[in-house]
C-alpha cells in the first residue's frame, strides 16, 4: 500500500472538516427554519427573514448546504402529507423557496452595493430584494395550493386573489420583521467586537427606548383592543406603528427595524383565528408603514453620517488650529527666554564696561550711561514680558492675571484693577488655553480702551466642568471715566497698553475668531456706564477624553 504524504493527509483532513462545516450549516439552518415556521402563519411567514438574511450574509460556498437545510423539513412535511393533499402537491411543496431566491440575491450582492461598509445598507435595494423574493415565494405557494387534491382525488377550493395576497403579505411582512434587525445587529457587530446588545445600548439607547417605552405602549394598545369592541381592536392594531415612527425619528432605520419587528409581532399576537381579514388589513398597513419608515430612517442615517463627517472635519480643523497656536506660544516662549539671556549678557557687558571706564568718565556722564543701560534693560524686560509673561512662567495663570502685565497695563492708564478667580478646575486647563485667556484679556482691554476712557477694570475668570469637558468663562467689566475728555491722551494710553501687552489691537472680530478655535464665543455689551466683554473657551481637544469628545459631538 502506498503511504500517503503529509500534504495529502492535510488535504484529506481539510476536506473532511469542510464537509463537517457544510453539514453543520445545513443542520443549523434546518433547526432555525423549523423554529420560525412553528410560530408562523400564511400571512406572517418568519422563515422569509431567515432565508433572505442567510443569503445576504452567508458565503456562496455554503448556499448548497442551506438549500439542503431548507429542503429537509419541507421534504419531511410533504412526505407525511402526500396522501392528504396529493403527490403533485408534495413534489411542489418540497421545493425549497430559497432555490429561486438565491439567484436574485446573488445578483444584488454582485451587481449592487446593497450591503456597504461599516454596517450601512441601501434600504431601497433591500426592499426591492424583499419584494422579488416575496413574489417568487408566493408563486411557489400558489402553485402548490393550486394542485392540492383531497384523498378522493377531487379538487379543493380554488386559488383566490385574497389567498394570493395573504401569501405575498406573509412573505413580505415576514422578511420585514427580522431581516432589518439582523442587518442592524451585523452593523453593531462590525462596529465593535463586544456583545452587540451592550453596544446597541451604548449607541444612543436604542434598545432601552425600544423595551422601556415601545413595548409597554404596544402591550397597552393590545390590552385596550381586547377590552373594547372589534373596531377598537382594529384601531389599536393600526395605531401600533405610531411609536415605531417615534423610534425611527430618534434612531434612524435601526430604530424602524427594531420597532417594526416588535409592532409586527404585537399585531400577529392579536389574531384570534387563522387568516383573520382584519388582522391581514392591519398587517398590510403595518408593512407599508415599516417600509416607509425604513426608507425615511435610512435617509436620516445618511444625513447623520454626513453631519458626523462634517463635525469630524471641523473638529480636525480646530485641532490643527489649536496645535498651531500651541506651537506659536512655544516659539514665543523660546524667543522670550532667548531674549532674556541676551538681556542678561548685555547687562553683564554694560556693567563690566562701566567698571572699566568709571575712573576715566566724569560723574555726570557715568550717571547718563547708567540710566541708558537701565532703560535698555527695562525695554528688554518689557519686550520679554510682551512675548511671554515671566509671571506665567514662574507662578502660573492666577498670578499673571492678578498682578502681571495686565494689572500693570491698567495701572498705566490711571484706572483701578481687580481680578477674581472662581469656579473649579481653572488650573487644570491646557497651557495654551491659559495663554489664550491672557491674550484675549489683553486684546479685550485694548479694544475697551479704543472705545472709551476707563477708570476701573474688573476681570472675572470662572472655570468649570460639564459632561467631562472643562471650560472657562472670562468677563471683563470696564467702567467708563465720565470726566476724561482728552482724546489724544486716550489714544496714547491704549497704544502704550498695546505695546506693553504685545496685543495686536485688531478688534473684537479677532477676539471672536480666537475664541471659536477653542469652541467658544464672545459677547460684547456696551452701555453708557461702560463696556462688558464675555469670552467662553473650552479645553483643548487634545486633552479631552474620547467619551467627552463623543458627547460634544
Amino acid at each position: 500500500m502506498k503511504a500517503t504524504t503529509g500534504k495529502e493527509a492535510m488535504q484529506e483532513g481539510t476536506a473532511r472538516f469542510a464537509w463537517a462545516r457544510h453539514i453543520a450549516v445545513a443542520a443549523l439552518y434546518a433547526a432555525c427554519y423549523m423554529l420560525l415556521r412553528a410560530v408562523s402563519v400564511s400571512n406572517w411567514s418568519l422563515p422569509a427573514s431567515l432565508r433572505l438574511a442567510a443569503l445576504l450574509f452567508v458565503p456562496y460556498r455554503y448556499w448548497p448546504a442551506m438549500i439542503v437545510g431548507e429542503f429537509l423539513p419541507l421534504g419531511f412535511i410533504s412526505y407525511i402529507c402526500r396522501e392528504e393533499f396529493g403527490t403533485t402537491w408534495a413534489l411542489l411543496a418540497a421545493i425549497p423557496p430559497i432555490l429561486p431566491c438565491a439567484p436574485v440575491v446573488a445578483w444584488f450582492r454582485r451587481r449592487t452595493r446593497l450591503l456597504q461598509s461599516e454596517g450601512r445598507v441601501d434600504m431601497a435595494l433591500l426592499l426591492v430584494a424583499m419584494l422579488i423574493c416575496a413574489v417568487l415565494t408566493t408563486a411557489g405557494n400558489t402553485a402548490a395550493l393550486a394542485v392540492v387534491q383531497s384523498p378522493d382525488n377531487t379538487p379543493l377550493q380554488g386559488v383566490t386573489l385574497q389567498i394570493v395576497f395573504g401569501y405575498f403579505l406573509g412573505n413580505f411582512l415576514g422578511a420585514l420583521t427580522l431581516t432589518p434587525v439582523m442587518i442592524a445587529a451585523r452593523g453593531w457587530l462590525m462596529g465593535n467586537t463586544r456583545l452587540w446588545l451592550g453596544h446597541a445600548m451604548a449607541r444612543g439607547g436604542l434598545l432601552r427606548n425600544a423595551f422601556v417605552y415601545l413595548v409597554p405602549v404596544l402591550v397597552a394598545l393590545g390590552l385596550i383592543g381586547y377590552a373594547g369592541s372589534g373596531d377598537t381592536m382594529q384601531i389599536c392594531r393600526i395605531a401600533m406603528f405610531l411609536p415605531v415612527a417615534w423610534l425611527a425619528l430618534r434612531h434612524g432605520w435601526q430604530g424602524a427595524a427594531v420597532g417594526g419587528a416588535l409592532a409586527s409581532i404585537a399585531v400577529a399576537f392579536t389574531a384570534s383565528v387563522v387568516r383573520d381579514p382584519y388582522v391581514i388589513q392591519a398587517q398590510a398597513i403595518i408593512a407599508f408603514a415599516i417600509s416607509t419608515l425604513l426608507m425615511f430612517g435610512s435617509r436620516i442615517a445618511r444625513q447623520s453620517d454626513v453631519d458626523l463627517r462634517d463635525h469630524l472635519v471641523k473638529e480636525q480643523g480646530l485641532l490643527l488650529a489649536q496645535q498651531g497656536l500651541y506651537q506659536e506660544e512655544q516659539r514665543l516662549r523660546q524667543a522670550a527666554e532667548a531674549l532674556e539671556h541676551v538681556g542678561q549678557s548685555m547687562r553683564d557687558m554694560q556693567n563690566r564696561l562701566l567698571d572699566r571706564l568709571r575712573h576715566t568718565l566724569p560723574a555726570n556722564e557715568e550717571r547718563a550711561y547708567s540710566r541708558q543701560a537701565a532703560l535698555a534693560q527695562h525695554e528688554m524686560h518689557r519686550l520679554t514680558n510682551a512675548l511671554y509673561p515671566r509671571a506665567w512662567r514662574e507662578r502660573g495663570v492666577p498670578a499673571t492675571l492678578q498682578d502681571g502685565p495686565l494689572a500693570q497695563a491698567v495701572s498705566m492708564t490711571g484706572a483701578s484693577y481687580k481680578c477674581v478667580l472662581a469656579g473649579r478646575g481653572l488650573s487644570l486647563l491646557a497651557p495654551d488655553v491659559h495663554m489664550t485667556l491672557y491674550r484675549l484679556a489683553s486684546e479685550a482691554l485694548v479694544y475697551a480702551l479704543t472705545r472709551q476712557s476707563i477708570r476701573h477694570v474688573e476681570l472675572t475668570v470662572r472655570g468649570g466642568l460639564t459632561h467631562g469637558q472643562r471650560w472657562a468663562v472670562m468677563r471683563m467689566d470696564c467702567v467708563r471715566d465720565a470726566l476724561a475728555g482728552d482724546t489724544a491722551t486716550a489714544t496714547e494710553s491704549w497704544k502704550k497698553v498695546m505695546s506693553l501687552l504685545g496685543a495686536a489691537g485688531l478688534g473684537v472680530e479677532t477676539i471672536r475668531e480666537r475664541a471659536q478655535i477653542y469652541g467658544g464665543g464672545v459677547h460684547v455689551r456696551e452701555t453708557s456706564a461702560g463696556l462688558r466683554i464675555t469670552i467662553l473657551l473650552h479645553d483643548a481637544l487634545r486633552t479631552m477624553k474620547p467619551g467627552a469628545q463623543a458627547q460634544q459631538g
